[in-house]
């Protein structure tokens, strides 16, 4: 990224605080150095769209005897930025 400089003019005993705006064009962990203080920021890819991820696979009774109904249940969450809907498929083999 690139180096940016600000002029400050202080009197003794006086502080002011000092901003300074950096945009990220990549997806990576950017090294921050102010006059020696140094730190981090990550940036990451926006999430724009509706991303579902499909968890904790329950199956109740684990057991039965023919003809007998079993529970199936999973937990969906959508981790993306948007509403959206998504098929969840239940397959038995």
């Amino acid at each position: 990224m690139a180096t940016q400089t600000q002029q400050v003019t202080l009197t003794p005993g006086q502080s002011k605080v000092v901003s300074f705006t950096v945009t990220p064009t990549a997806e990576k962990t950017y090294y921050v150095n102010v006059d020696g203080l140094t730190g981090t920021f990550v940036a990451v890819k926006p999430v724009t769209q509706a991303e579902f991820e499909v968890s904790n696979l329950v199956i109740s009774p684990s057991q039965v005897y023919v003809g007998e109904p079993v529970t199936i249940t999973v937990t969906v969450t959508n981790v993306g930025g948007q509403t959206g809907t998504a098929t969840i498929t239940l397959e038995v083999t």
